[in-house]
């Protein structure tokens, strides 16, 4: 293929190390997940040389390996499907939930391209078939807002088969003339005197990890360089965030003790990318989100019981021992994942002995929350039979996950709470369960349906498990990274995880959200890229 753009040698003099594995493009992605392989392609298709560095021995990244699908509006299955539910309420709808935080040009560039890249990524062989309206145990069904109707749209594209479907992702980058490089991590930006950015240096790893010595010696032995070179003046950076440095997380969410959180986000996603784009000049923009949509009971267990009991709205209370939130919550993901962080991430169920042995003979008529955070399917009925609960819970009791009492000033005690607030929050609980009202979180007679009475009580600490950090970096419609004046770094762009103005700060009831950003952004930054090559 011939590209039709291209950056001489004399324009991009590039500083090769002597040993150093050499490569020349257009445009070089730091990432190969979702938005990176949408970027590549785009920039490829576009005829740019690209040059994708991943840091695992796998592309993908979440998108793949965690992802299930993505949110769209006006794609060819939604409009065969008779779903009207647009692109113009979608994006009123995030605006309303971002309370006017989110960067409004941005959110429509992105969304406004949606339906149009669910059908690209099709065609390019990563299919998807329309989900059906998701199931809220909750949900009266009234019309009664954007984000409620939205909630019973059909916009949610469920994966037809994603590791064949990201197969031929990465089959059609090679076939545009793209190079996907696996065990690569980018550790650096290189510029010229004067700013400009003339590719990047990056570092062979093991599986996205540092050399062993075996696999160095190996290297060595094969004659494969353990450094690399990308001459490239447009830099897309797609390194999926900082999940996997809680230090780091620990700093942009500092009311959080992060060693009481459950992390099962891209471990590899470490922060270097936003090292990189903080070195060539980009801003931050609002402090990054915590993509935190569902919750678990900390501690290892011989059964599932308790990752089903966490997700469940029965009774939560804080440390002190006081309700917090309505529990119906647990069924509409961005609230819960929210509820959870506002209790900086940790907080109790509640249940008796009623209740625990009503789940481990017959299950509950109440449906657990799905614990990856997507919303229930349609006919979702109760909980099955737990047969193996009260050995989990006797676990957790040794793991100090959780705790039990005989009655409300035992159990109190064993968990710390105010005596006095807990036993106060028993009674106006109970007495809501009894009228099948409940005046002080809202929550809706349907859910209210389990008293805490019979002792034993339990208590079990249920903290809130992060899959991802949102935004960070400061970008325009067009992907651009800005500075900290909001103008443009002139060949620096990025997206997903990585960039900022999407999400005010906030994560959308809106489920598909995360990876309609990252294909979208990917997509519109990979074309960025491609046209704003020097000619």
């Amino acid at each position: 293929m011939t590209p039709a753009h291209s950056t001489p040698a004399d324009q991009n003099p590039f500083p090769f190390r002597e040993r150093a594995e050499r490569h020349e493009a257009d445009v070089v992605v730091l990432g190969g997940g979702g938005a990176g392989i949408a970027a590549a392609l785009a920039a490829a298709e576009a005829g740019a040389r690209v040059v994708v560095l991943e840091k695992g021995n796998k592309p993908g990244g979440a998108a793949m390996f965690g992802g299930t699908g993505y949110a769209a509006y006006g794609s060819s299955a939604q409009r065969e499907a008779g779903e009207t539910f647009s692109a113009e309420e979608a994006v009123q709808a995030i605006l309303e939930h971002t309370e006017g935080r989110a960067d409004e040009a941005l959110v429509r560039a992105v969304v406004a391209r949606s339906g149009e890249t669910a059908d690209w990524l099709s065609a390019h062989g990563l299919k998807a078939t329309l989900a059906e309206a998701p199931h809220d145990p909750a949900d009266p069904g009234e019309d009664s807002g954007l984000l409620a109707r939205h909630r019973r749209a059909r916009t949610y594209h469920r994966y037809a088969s994603k590791f064949g479907g990201f197969k031929k992702l990465l089959k059609a980058i090679e076939e545009a003339g793209g190079l996907v490089i696996p065990e690569a991590a980018a550790t650096e930006a290189v510029t010229d005197e004067q700013g400009r950015i003339l590719g990047v240096r990056a570092e062979r790893t093991e599986a996205g990890k540092p050399l062993s010595p075996e696999r160095r010696e190996q290297l060595r032995a094969d004659g494969v360089p353990e450094t690399i070179d990308v001459a490239a003046p447009a830099v897309v950076v797609a390194t999926g965030g900082f999940v996997g440095n809680q230090e780091l997380v620990g700093r942009a969410a500092p009311e959080l003790e992060t060693s009481r959180l459950r992390f099962t986000g891209e471990r590899k996603s470490v922060g270097t990318g936003r090292s990189v784009v903080q070195a060539l000049g980009g801003a931050g923009a609002e402090p990054a989100a915590l993509d935190a949509p569902a919750f678990s009971v900390p501690g290892r267990y011989s059964s599932k019981a308790l990752a089903l009991l966490a997700n469940l709205p029965l009774l939560w209370v804080d440390d002190d021992g006081r309700r917090f939130a309505d529990e119906a919550s647990t069924y509409r993901f961005g609230d819960r994942g929210r509820a959870g962080l506002e209790r900086g991430g940790r907080f109790w169920m509640i249940l008796d002995s009623a209740t625990v042995q009503r789940l481990t003979d017959q299950g509950l008529e109440l449906p657990p929350a799905e614990d990856h955070g997507a919303p229930l399917p349609p006919g979702t009925e109760g909980t099955p039979a737990q047969p193996q609960l009260v050995e989990a819970l006797e676990e957790a009791v040794e793991q100090g996950a959780a705790v039990l009492g005989a009655a409300p000033d035992d159990l109190a005690g064993a968990a710390g709470f105010h005596p006095e607030r807990f036993a106060e929050t028993l009674e106006r609980y109970n007495a809501a369960v009894q009228a099948g009202r409940d005046e002080q979180a809202g929550t809706p007679a349907a859910i209210l349906r389990h008293p805490v009475q019979e002792g034993p009580l339990y208590a079990v600490q249920v903290v809130s498990t992060v899959r991802g950090t949102l935004g960070g970096v400061r970008i325009d419609e067009s992907a651009r990274v800005l500075d900290a004046a909001g103008k443009p770094v002139p060949g620096l762009y990025a997206v997903g995880n990585e960039a900022s103005g999407f999400w005010g700060g906030r994560y959308p009831q809106i489920d598909g959200l995360t990876l309609l950003f990252a294909f979208n952004s990917g997509r519109i930054a990979g074309e960025s890229a491609a046209a704003d090559l020097p000619r």
